[in-house]
């Protein structure tokens, strides 16, 4: 097959114009290519010309009779591998005007460990889901998998994004998972969630940040990456989505996202095929430690300890599921999320090397989507437009905007009783009113702890606790309220843009006072809402000598607390961590930041897992 890159059609072209544009910079007739293998390897907007706004592909086809080689070679410029593939499709997009034409050779990442390990799963179409399999358990005593009555299944401790594809790879292997995660299952985790936000009865171990799907399951759903993808591990991530549910437009956007609405029925899918393979997933379950010991307990009440590190025959019956037997040799993944303090402190009391790493805190900033769609785009209808901004503080520092949704919401994603921080959320279509972006700054280890000297695990404490005590500030401002401030004379409705309870707080910009920081929060994101209105007109505008008092339409909210995980555990080649069979995997322990990250995260760690038991058997 052939490449061409840089195809730039207008946004109302037709598909037709696609394939007259695509042969005229071929040097080949429009009947000379094989429309039936065109592939869509990207797509995004340049818009930096607002009255000549253009779509950018990047195709591959081959051509009429090459199968045959009966076609005259046009010229190729240098080979190009590009990790995709996909179905053969004529998308109904259009567009092109290409620099060259290269061979082109898709990279498909293999999940498959070894010639013994299951094979027929890889990258088939999802088989149907009957509606009365949904919540079918499939049993596997815990010591011995498909592959080999010697080798014991491994556990996965959480099942957001990182869990779920470790748990997928180690399925397709053979290696029947025992999957635990301390939330509930989405069916009831969107329950727990909706009555949180109208009652403000929090479930600790239920809710945003905690439960089937992990964070991610409550977000934009966003699936770029700023990584290379040199294997094809991402597109195969992406492919994954797709075979489950996801639109699959996803696999050649430039910035794809799921939205949590359509995600939620893809993890689902998910989950029902890890169960059909013959894993297991035991909900409402958490790691803890207890002597030294490494145990899973009941989160909801019941007394139902399943001991790690020995072989147990517990006769001991969840009423969600069988209890597990557990061999003293299982592999056990640590998947958890961002979110999971009590864990991290768990960690660092038994022995685990847990260090701290940099955070980001900041607020959350709303403006109609609207305005948003007339600076990037013009008058042109193209759907919610996005936004990414940095700006250099100059002290060593920089404020950034994080988590953008387009036509979203701000949600109270708090997890622990007491202590408030919020997220962004947008719906598939991205259809609210109002776009939404954290505003954060990085805080580092330095500016906490002052001098590195201190032990590692002392370094971590003070990172989390420094995230407690803003959101203990946020907290207690307006009682549990997400507190907010808009402009005067915004029109903005604080009833369409919370999922959450939330109030007006004219002591907003206090959480960030009295930190002992030696330099200010909110001066530095004031500098940086200052520059970043020069780059979209009606961001932000504030009178002197009173941060965050706003004069331009729009809304800030607060406090982002948890862009990415306060701590690290580092691993081995063999992605173990110091304390053996514990993989440390994806964002939580400071592997990965975003679905696709993370998700490729623990199908990595997976992989080594299967290549390291299928060696030993």
């Amino acid at each position: 097959m052939y490449k061409l890159n840089q195809v730039k059609l207008n946004i109302y072209h037709s598909d037709e114009d696609l394939k007259k544009k695509i042969a005229k910079t071929a040097g080949v007739g429009v009947d000379d290519i094989d429309w039936s293998t065109l592939i869509i390897l990207h797509k995004s907007i340049d818009a930096r010309d607002k009255n000549n706004i253009l779509f950018v592909y990047n195709v591959a086809f081959d051509f009429v009779g090459a199968c045959k080689g009966e076609f005259h070679e046009p010229h190729v410029g240098a080979d190009i591998i590009r990790p995709t593939v996909g179905d053969d499709i004529l998308s109904s997009h259009v567009g092109a005007s290409l620099r060259a034409l290269e061979k082109y050779e898709p990279v498909i990442f293999n999940p498959l460990v070894g010639d013994d390990i299951l094979s027929s799963h890889g990258r088939t179409k999802c088989p149907h889901l009957q509606a009365n399999d949904a919540d079918a358990i499939y049993h596997q005593s815990v010591g011995a998998s498909s592959t080999s009555p010697n080798i014991p299944c491994p556990v996965v401790v959480g099942f957001g994004p990182a869990g779920i594809f470790a748990s997928y790879i180690l399925a397709l292997n053979g290696l029947k998972p025992i999957i635990v995660e301390r939330g509930n299952k989405l069916e009831n985790r969107t329950k727990d969630v909706d009555k949180f936000f109208n009652t403000m009865e929090l479930d600790e171990n239920s809710n945003v940040c905690f439960g089937e799907g992990g964070a991610g399951a409550f977000s934009d759903g966003k699936l770029n990456t700023n990584n290379k993808d040199k294997t094809g591990i991402y597109h195969f991530i992406l492919e994954t989505f797709v075979k489950f549910g996801a639109d699959e437009k996803i696999l050649y956007e430039n910035m794809p996202h799921i939205g949590t609405d359509k995600l939620v029925d893809v993890i689902k899918n998910i989950r029902n095929e890890i169960l059909r393979l013959g894993g297991e997933v035991h909900y409402n379950t958490k790691l803890t430690f207890e002597n030294g010991q490494a145990k899973l307990v009941s989160t909801v009440g019941e007394d139902i300890i399943f001991p790690l590190g020995r072989m147990v025959s517990d006769s001991t019956k969840d009423s969600r599921c069988d209890a597990p037997t557990i061999n003293k040799d299982v592999s056990i993944i640590l998947a958890i999320g961002n979110s999971s303090r009590d864990t991290f402190r768990e960690l660092m009391e038994n022995g685990f090397d847990v260090k701290a790493k940099p955070i980001a805190i900041g607020y959350r900033i709303a403006h109609r989507q609207s305005m948003i769609n007339e600076a990037q785009y013009g008058g042109s209808k193209l759907g919610p437009a996005t936004y990414k901004l940095t700006y250099d503080v100059g002290n060593g520092h920089s404020v950034y905007s994080f988590c953008m949704c387009p036509g979203g919401y701000i949600i109270n994603s708090s997890n622990y009783k007491g202590m408030l921080s919020i997220n962004g959320m947008s719906y598939n279509d991205r259809s609210g009113k109002y776009a939404n972006s954290a505003i954060v700054e990085t805080i580092t280890p330095e500016d906490i702890c002052g001098s590195l000297n201190s032990p590692l695990q002392k370094q971590a404490l003070k990172m989390i606790e420094f995230q407690e005590v803003i959101e203990k500030k946020a907290f207690e401002l307006e009682k549990g309220f997400i507190p907010y401030v808009t402009s005067e004379g915004s029109d903005i409705c604080p009833d369409e843009i919370f999922k959450g309870q939330a109030k007006y707080s004219e002591k907003l910009k206090t959480v960030f006072d009295n930190l002992g920081l030696k330099f200010s929060i909110n001066e530095d994101i004031e500098k940086a809402l200052q520059h970043f209105n020069k780059i979209i007109p009606g961001f932000f505008s504030s009178s002197q000598n009173s941060p965050l008092q706003t004069t331009l339409p729009f809304l800030i909210a607060g406090v982002e607390t948890r862009t990415s995980s306060p701590v690290k555990l580092d691993r081995d080649e063999n992605y173990m961590c110091n304390v053996k069979g514990f993989y440390p995997c994806g964002e939580g322990l400071g592997h990965g930041g975003g679905i696709i990250s993370c998700a490729a995260d623990g199908i990595k760690v997976a992989m080594k897992i299967c290549e390291n038991l299928i060696k030993s058997k």
